[in-house]
């Protein structure tokens, strides 16, 4: 359970950088949020297999996944004058997304109970 707010920590981190400037250190959070990210998503579904989730969780993990590698290609070309504003916007909505998975994981009512035979 402890590594399911990890990526949404570590792009939180990296959008704290962006904010700051710090556009070298935010591109090490996003290229750590990465793999945290994919870990995130395959949880997701494996929790979808065993039916104690909905579909919808594993769609938005994966949907993060890909916002991140998008933010972390379009940042990584950017030598000079900033980073792209669509890679902030990516990083935002992949926040956004993060927080609608760990809502729905805390949710009593998103878990099923499987029958006991």
């Amino acid at each position: 359970m402890s590594r399911r707010p990890l990526p949404a920590l570590l792009v939180l981190a990296a959008l704290i950088s962006d904010v700051g400037r710090a556009h070298g250190l935010a591109l090490t959070f996003l290229l750590l949020a990465i793999p945290a990210a994919f870990v995130l998503a395959l949880d997701c579904y494996g929790d979808a297999l065993e039916s104690r989730c909905s579909r919808i969780r594993p769609a938005l993990g994966g949907l993060s996944v890909l916002l991140l590698v998008l933010s972390a290609a379009l940042r990584s070309a950017a030598v000079t004058g900033g980073v792209p504003a669509f890679a902030v916007s990516a990083l935002v909505l992949a926040l956004l997304l993060y927080t609608v998975v760990l809502i729905g994981a805390l949710l009593p009512g998103a878990r099923t109970v499987p029958e006991s035979a």
